[in-house]
């Protein structure tokens, strides 16, 4: 057998789908295997030029190196004939379920489930986003896997800071500012304690979304919150563990996640953690954080009143989560991929 890795969606700089791959790959070329790299920016003109080469080209590429299976950690394929036989990883149907006006929705929407039903096999991360698969796209449950992600163990550790952190106590949130990320109602809760808390700083952590990013610099100046409230652009991964180190908590209040990787890093590094009832985050978190009603901005400041005013929770959370935290790892991960492409590549 030979595999077909193809890396082309993985981004040159990685979030959640780049760094589930690259977690996986070494495991993945112990396999005999060709590997397409990755390594774009991400533009809209990268993606629609991508589409065009992986239907037109990755399965004469598959063809041409006698693979007997093609796997894309990433909702990307060919469609029409399966000549090759594919599987395809799917973190989340956000777009499909909070579509915005955009490429990557449009995508979602006309391309993603008519792959699904095509691909020999679909991986995921949660049973939470294999049942929206399922209602998407009406596939039985013998052609979805569900495997966990994991964190880096090395990195993402307890201990002290050793880097630059804020000076000032902060909460946490890390993800970059898409709607469903919920970062409004964030900045409403934490307007509503941060009275209390005049020390207390809100870091936003992540790649700026090009409409809602303005739109929430303008209502932290209407809720006065200018100094209170740092936005940070992309944080590289070296810089990530010492961030939720420092960090009083990682409020993580999405509306909607396949599985939520900054729930599990923050967990990892000993952080508490304040995330969302209803989707993948409650399946990482499981009752290791605090989780909260994510449609309800009292709900969310409830919990970090909570946080802030009980040092003995924060101490709990921090214990849970650790405990939480171990049971995730890239090497289970990566094992149980390896061992599922092995048996669909055998079949094939």
């Amino acid at each position: 057998m030979t595999l077909l890795l193809n890396y082309r969606p993985v981004l040159r700089q990685p979030t959640g789908i780049g760094v589930y791959a690259n977690a996986v790959l070494p495991e993945l070329q112990q396999l005999p295997h060709v590997l397409i790299p990755g390594g774009e920016e991400g533009s809209a003109s990268q993606r629609l030029k991508r589409l065009a080469w992986t239907q037109l080209e990755l399965p004469r590429l598959a063809r041409r190196h006698g693979a007997s299976l093609i796997f894309t950690p990433a909702p990307e394929g060919y469609l029409g004939p399966q000549t090759i036989p594919q599987m395809v990883m799917v973190h989340d149907l956000r777009p499909i379920s909070h579509p915005e006006r955009s490429l990557q929705s449009l995508y979602f929407r006309s391309w993603v489930p008519p792959l699904l039903r095509a691909a020999r096999h679909v991986l995921t991360n949660s049973q939470f986003t294999a049942g929206e698969i399922q209602r998407c796209t009406g596939l039985p449950t013998d052609r979805i896997t569900v495997i966990p992600l994991g964190y880096d163990a090395q990195h993402f550790t307890p201990g002290d800071p050793q880097g630059p952190i804020p000076q000032q106590p902060y909460l946490l949130h890390v993800g970059q500012a898409y709607p469903h990320k919920n970062l409004r109602r964030l900045l409403q809760a934490f307007a509503q304690v941060a009275p209390a808390h005049p020390e207390l700083r809100l870091v936003l952590a992540g790649k700026p979304h090009p409409t809602e990013t303005p739109q929430l610099q303008a209502l932290v100046a209407e809720l006065g919150l200018q100094l209170r409230v740092e936005f940070r652009a992309y944080v590289p991964a070296s810089a990530l563990p010492d961030l939720y180190r420092g960090a009083l908590a990682l409020v993580y209040p999405s509306l909607w996640e396949g599985f939520g990787l900054p729930v599990l890093e923050a967990m990892a590094c000993g952080t508490s953690v304040i995330t969302s009832v209803g989707s993948g985050t409650e399946e990482v978190a499981g009752d290791a954080a605090l989780l909260v009603d994510p449609a309800h901005t009292d709900a969310l400041s409830q919990a970090l009143r909570r946080l802030l005013d009980q040092p003995s929770l924060q101490e709990q959370c921090r214990r849970q989560g650790l405990e939480r935290a171990a049971q995730f790892s890239w090497a289970g991960t990566a094992a149980a991929t390896r061992a599922l492409l092995e048996s669909l590549s055998g079949a094939a």
